[in-house]
């Protein structure tokens, strides 16, 4: 039983091209060896030749891989302000950069308020990941020429919370690079 073992194996050797260390000549070992040793040599030398030409800024170059944090902005805001102008009721939306923590838009963080009175306008606060829409109840107030609008996002800390996205960094609303500062943008109603 044993031989048959053998013999297919060998066979088996034969025919893929396996080779047994054990059935090799010691002459073909020590030449696969030398074969093995002037490949690291070579391979030495050549990484030695190479490194002799480089400066010695470059032989030690090293750059740590510090991603920058990309800061929560306002991207861009709608309608445009002629769009605004004669539409006495149109929903403001605003677009930012990156998904923001709805959490913290809330009516203390989000501020909308007419020239025409002291109180924010009331409105429907509707958030998504990156968008945020503002729709007043009714009419925003005017008086007999118009008004200003201005829509404020707050981004600094005024005891009412702040606009974070989802990793909690608070909003650049002035765009001084840091987070922080509050964003706001002013539309002029026309009556």
């Amino acid at each position: 039983m044993l031989l048959k073992k053998e013999v297919i194996e060998s066979k088996w050797d034969e025919a893929w091209g396996r080779v047994n260390l054990h059935k090799i000549s010691k002459w073909c070992k020590v030449l696969l060896g030398v074969l093995a040793g002037a490949a690291i040599i070579h391979a030495v030398k050549k990484h030695r030749y190479f490194n002799s030409f480089l400066p010695e800024a470059l032989k030690s170059f090293f750059i740590p891989f510090k991603h920058k944090q990309i800061l929560p902005k306002v991207k861009s805001i709608y309608p445009d302000r002629q769009t605004f102008a004669f539409r006495h009721d149109h929903p403001i939306w605003v677009e930012f950069n990156k998904p923001m923590n709805n959490a913290t838009i809330t009516k203390e963080t989000v501020i909308v308020r007419s020239s025409a009175s002291k109180e924010p306008v009331a409105g429907l606060l509707n958030t998504g990941a990156r968008m945020l829409m503002f729709r007043p109840y009714s009419k925003y107030p005017m008086d007999k020429s118009g008004a200003e609008i201005t829509i404020t996002l707050i981004g600094s800390e005024t005891g009412s919370g702040f606009i974070m996205d989802e990793h909690g960094i608070a909003l650049d609303g002035n765009e001084d690079g840091k987070p922080g500062g509050n964003y706001e943008y002013t539309y002029r109603i026309i009556r």
